[in-house]
Formats: structure tokens, C-alpha cells, sequence
């Protein structure tokens, strides 16, 4: 009975850390794109004679945080799906 809750206790701590992340990349991703440098500016950091800000050049690690978490979660829910299920069998089983 206590691993049927240390696994759903996981997978749904694993999954908000995962929502957390997706949220965060998506308001970094459009902040990213308005403070993206156009024009001038543009042609500078192409030339390495500006630097790019931080925030366009965190969007993409920030981005796979989040792939990577959303790729645990999942992982964490089917197998939380698949104890629960295999649980259920024992105690119908029996």
C-alpha cells in the first residue's frame, strides 16, 4: 500500500515541477522574442560586437528544462499508471 502512494506522490510532484517549467518557457519564449535584437543592434551581435540579452540567450536551456521534465513526467505518470493497475490485479486476484 505504501509504494501505491510514494508513486503517485512523485509522479504528481514530477508533473507540477513539469507544468512550472512549461509555464516559465512559454513567458521566457515571449520575452525572448520581443527583446530579440532587430536592425543594427541585430547586425552587431551577428558580428560579435554586442552580446545578445540574457533573456534571448536563456530561452532555449530554459526551453529544454522543460522538454526534459515534461519527457520525466510522463514517464512517471505511465508508470504510476501501470503500479496502480498491477495493484489492483493483485487485490483481485486474491
Amino acid at each position: 500500500m505504501r509504494t501505491r502512494i510514494n508513486h503517485k506522490r512523485v509522479a504528481d510532484r514530477i508533473e507540477t515541477v513539469s507544468m512550472g517549467l512549461g509555464i516559465t518557457s512559454g513567458l521566457v519564449a515571449a520575452g525572448a522574442t520581443l527583446a530579440a535584437p532587430t536592425g543594427l543592434s541585430a547586425i552587431g551581435v551577428a558580428l560579435g560586437i554586442t552580446s545578445a540579452p540574457l533573456i534571448v540567450t536563456a530561452a532555449p536551456i530554459i526551453g529544454a528544462a522543460a522538454t526534459a521534465t515534461g519527457v520525466i513526467s510522463g514517464g512517471a505518470y505511465f508508470y504510476s499508471k501501470w503500479k496502480s493497475r498491477k495493484a489492483k490485479e493483485n487485490l483481485e486476484n486474491q
